[in-house]
């Protein structure tokens, strides 16, 4: 049974706002790094978060949460992203 969808997809997408208030030093602080957090999701689930950056070139950083449950979904997990410019704009 594959991963629902819906709760994962919210969870990814609170985390990238917490990450859209901080500025461009913050997100290359992550380069190399990640953060794991364990949460509950609305239906009940626990759910890893993790949080990673990556250097997207020309001075962008690539900011990708990962969402699994641990389940079947671990080897799968949902992922969503943003990209921030040097300057601190995102790249839409």
């Amino acid at each position: 049974m594959g991963l629902d969808k819906e709760a994962p997809a919210r969870l990814a997408d609170a985390r990238l706002a917490e990450w859209r208030r901080v500025g461009y030093g913050e997100w290359c602080a992550m380069l190399g790094d990640k953060d794991v957090r364990q949460v509950v999701g609305e239906d009940g689930k626990r759910y890893s978060v993790v949080s990673y950056a990556l250097d997207d070139g020309e001075g962008r950083v690539r900011m990708s949460v990962a969402v699994d449950d641990g389940d079947w979904s671990a080897f799968v997990p949902l992922v969503r992203d943003e990209i921030m410019e040097p300057n601190g704009t995102f790249v839409e």
